[in-house]
């Protein structure tokens, strides 16, 4: 963006001003007041209490203060980090950005366990150690990071690390991701009668079972937000054409994506990855639209371009689940190649590849010439390994 455009945007968004305050609850979808184009709508956030913008600001791989900055003075009042993003790096810069913005905005961060001893012992400390990277005495919502079973959602020893992180006031609510088995985990959670959010792997590939399980979620109270809304293929994503209003043409693939998943009335909140002002200005300019027929051709058309190259793993699909003779989960490893050829950000798909447990690293697939899990949409895995080598072998 221009440096002009760039300066612009951020003075329009100073000049809104947009208070969160005087909207009520009784509404599903709260239209906030605009200048000339913009509006920002916030919807319920599960039972916290919290109205959350529809589209919040996915941080994972962003990099410039000035874009979360913007982003909250444009009315987003939702900002997603991790404990491990960018080896910490990104929830420093967060920091910074919200430091005088901190009472605007819901902030989440998550943590991971996996499955050791001495990670369970660690995440009272990675807690602390995310506070501290923040500038914050307090998170609005503390996540248990990449759980995909049941057992995970249910383990009494997690819950009580996070039931004390709420006691001790670090947090106000605590809640799960999930990028595999969502139908599952969703179930666990209402079940757990604990957990207050779920972030959920969601877009137009997600199965019937997926939508199902986030409508039975978000009817427990349990707040839903949605990630991985964007089916990236190539890279990088590209700027989207500029809209100023529904009856204006021009929607662009990845604007129809976001506004699908929108549909969706048991979505709280969206955090697609923004990491350039022309991404957040095209986020932002479709809160409050409804899904059009176009929109629909265009998701169609897309849908049948795309089937063959996007693996579904992270959207909800099981189908090449166990089907390896040797223990490799290929739709996990298809997400860490898709960081590097979606995202184009290689030290993303090697931050996420080291944190996939060594028995859905490239090396067991050892020397197959072919891969022997069958993709159920047709997904040619054998070239998917093949990348996989190349990028991490």
């Amino acid at each position: 963006m221009p440096a002009a455009n760039r300066r612009d945007f951020i003075r329009r968004g100073a000049a809104a001003g947009l208070g969160l305050a005087s909207f009520g609850l009784s509404s599903r979808r709260i239209f906030g007041e605009s200048t000339d184009f913009r509006r920002v709508v916030f919807r319920n956030l599960g039972s916290t209490g919290f109205q959350a913008s529809e589209v919040g600001f996915g941080a994972m791989n962003m990099r410039d203060e000035a874009l979360v900055m913007a982003a909250v003075d444009n009315g987003i009042n939702y900002v997603d980090t991790a404990h491990s993003y960018m080896n910490g790096e990104n929830e420093e810069i967060v920091g910074r950005a919200l430091k005088s913005r901190r009472d605007r905005v819901f902030v989440s961060t998550k943590i991971k366990f996996d499955n050791s001893g001495t990670e369970l012992r660690d995440m009272p400390g990675m807690i602390d150690l995310s506070l501290k990277r923040l500038q914050m005495d307090h998170l609005d919502l503390l996540m248990l990071h990449i759980t995909d079973s049941r057992e995970q959602i249910l383990r009494n020893d997690l819950m009580k690390i996070f039931d004390t992180a709420k006691k001790q006031g670090k947090t106000r609510f605590v809640g799960i991701s999930t990028h595999a088995n969502q139908a599952e985990v969703l179930d666990a959670a209402v079940e757990s009668k604990f957990w207050d959010a779920a972030l959920v792997g969601y877009n137009y590939y997600s199965p019937p079972e997926v939508t199902a399980a986030i409508r039975r979620a978000r009817e427990a109270g349990i707040a839903i937000i949605g990630m991985k809304i964007l089916i990236t293929t190539e890279r990088p994503r590209k700027p989207f054409p500029d809209i100023r209003t529904e009856k204006m043409k021009g929607i662009s693939n990845q604007q129809a994506l976001l506004k699908w998943v929108l549909e969706n009335p048991y979505v709280d909140t969206t955090i697609p990855g923004m990491t350039s002002f022309e991404q957040l200005e095209d986020d932002i300019a479709i809160m409050g639209m409804k899904l059009t027929f176009d929109d629909s051709r265009i998701l169609e058309r897309y849908g049948e371009r795309t089937r063959e190259r996007y693996c579904r793993g992270v959207s909800g699909c099981t189908g090449c689940r166990e089907q390896c003779p040797k223990g490799v989960c290929v739709s996990d490893l298809n997400r860490c190649v898709n960081y590097a050829d979606g995202y184009g950000d290689i030290g993303l798909a090697w931050e996420n590849y080291r944190n996939l447990p060594a028995s859905s690293r490239v090396d067991v697939c050892g020397d197959c010439g072919e891969c022997m899990v069958k993709c159920v949409n047709g997904l040619d895995l054998t070239s998917k390994i093949e990348r996989a080598r190349i990028l991490f072998g």
